[in-house]
């Protein structure tokens, strides 16, 4: 899922300025003088607004969900009587520096009044940008139930909140039931392992009629990120040890796994399963792929399902969800990864920015989240998983032990805490950059070997050990 991937790193020791001033009003909030109502004329809750309510909301590959989400929060900031700047930023930002961009807007003393997007909480509060959402967090999952399992290992830094889960989001592996089952595999005893799911892979396909069963990149997106890594979990590899301290990624299991995973896309054997052009593809290839009833495996967030149901394509009633197969080490690492709620420290507008992140966590429109992005959204919240609306669509369901997997899973920093050199890693798409290296002829222990450099190069710059 492509939780993992994200936009290059900085710190603040080598944050270089003149980024203060970005174009397009996309980070701006102009700062005017508070017009306050007279107390008889305001109404008991409401805010006034200095400026406009910046908002800044994630990009999703589901132009539905987009549109809704939108037009609620224009909705919302009409009724409030509150001028609004609302702005889109993408999903997957490898190359842009959106934290640098942030970091920029706070020292301009302009930072965005609120953001929702799946971005680096390490990061965020290693940059200084956020406001501690811990007392809003506990009285949410006093209301709503437990928080899903994904966000209480990534959003709680030194005992404490800093942002506030707005939903979770399906992801892993998508399977085409009803191909699968026509050459007699049973999708969820015949894809447990990643050797089966090869084989089965290569059966399936039928590349006369432009069909393939592997429909998985390893280029540079989120998608790609998680595939690595995944398969690296899978056969015992791992970025870190359990310290979070000193970079483990170089080693036999690394290796091994890289190497199988390379036969896939190098190996004339699995050719035929292979798409044209799979490795350029981008996030949202699979998609497109997927919707055009083209391939019938791959690893993405629940966008590709949600949007099947949404426009009523065919394969929507055949596309199931599973679970991570198992490699050598017979260890299910798996996690989701939700949009959240963030909060930035000096922002003129947060008791606005406070009531509309309220107004979106309301039962009303989650159930409309829930409709329009079936199978896709789910409750970042315990309590709201028996909703009829949930319980009514067999891939929320089936994607509930991922969910609430326990322990929680760090995603790319296991074996160690999630920290801001983790993410770092996983932000510089050091996982698909090394797997580049391998399908352009490096040797696979010499790519692993300098990926691991890297990393301990990252970490250090950190303030982490590294070796």
């Amino acid at each position: 899922m492509s939780y993992l991937g994200g936009p290059s790193l900085v710190s603040r020791r080598r944050f270089v300025g003149g980024l203060a001033t970005l174009g397009g009003g996309v980070l701006a909030a102009c700062a005017q003088p508070r017009q306050a109502a007279p107390p008889e004329q305001k109404p008991a809750g409401q805010v006034t607004v200095t400026g406009k309510l910046t908002v800044l909301q994630v990009d999703d590959y589901h132009p539905d969900h987009n549109k809704f989400l939108k037009e609620e929060i224009e909705r919302f900031a009409r009724e409030k009587n509150w001028p609004l700047d609302l702005a889109n930023i993408a999903g997957f930002l490898a190359g842009m520096d959106i934290y640098q961009k942030l970091l920029a807007q706070k020292q301009a003393g302009q930072p965005p009044d609120l953001l929702f997007h799946g971005l680096s909480t390490q990061q965020l509060v290693f940059l200084k940008l956020l406001r501690e959402q811990t007392a809003f967090v506990e009285d949410l999952q006093k209301r709503y139930g437990r928080v899903y399992s994904s966000a209480r290992a990534s959003q709680i830094i030194d005992g404490k909140w800093w942002s506030v889960p707005f939903y979770d989001r399906t992801g892993g592996y998508w399977v085409r039931e009803d191909k699968f089952k026509a050459i007699g595999v049973d999708i969820d005893k015949d894809l447990d392992t990643w050797d089966k799911v090869r084989e089965n892979c290569l059966k399936v396909s039928d590349p006369a009629n432009q069909f393939y069963g592997w429909g998985m990149t390893v280029n540079r997106s989120g998608d790609g990120e998680s595939l690595v890594w995944n398969i690296i979990w899978s056969w015992g590899g791992a970025l870190a040890d359990t310290t979070g301290q000193i970079v483990t990624l170089n080693s036999p299991e690394t290796v091994a796994a890289l190497t199988w995973l390379k036969e896939v896309y190098t190996d004339p054997k699995w050719a035929p399963m292979l798409p044209p052009g799979v490795n350029s593809w981008t996030d949202p290839s699979n998609n497109e792929a997927w919707l055009a009833g083209q391939i019938a495996f791959t690893s993405n967030a629940g966008t590709l399902y949600a949007k099947a149901v949404f426009d009523k394509n065919p394969v929507a009633p055949v596309t199931k969800v599973l679970q991570q197969p198992f490699g050598p080490a017979r260890r299910r690492l798996q996690g989701s990864g939700g949009h959240h709620f963030y909060f930035f420290d000096g922002s003129k507008n947060y008791e606005a920015a406070r009531q509309l992140a309220e107004h979106l966590l309301s039962i009303d429109v989650q159930r409309q989240l829930w409709k329009i992005s079936t199978g896709y959204v789910v409750p970042a919240y315990e309590k709201w998983w028996d909703d009829p609306i949930i319980q009514g669509e067999e891939n929320s369901r089936r994607f509930k032990p991922v969910a609430f997997n326990d322990p929680p899973f760090q995603g790319v920093a296991w074996r160690g805490p999630i920290t801001e050199a983790s993410s770092a890693v996983s932000a510089q798409n050091v996982a698909t950059d090394m797997m580049g290296e391998i399908l352009a002829g490096k040797p696979v222990a010499q790519a692993v070997k300098d990926a691991h450099d890297r990393c301990v190069k990252i970490f250090k710059e950190f303030g982490f050990k590294g070796a």
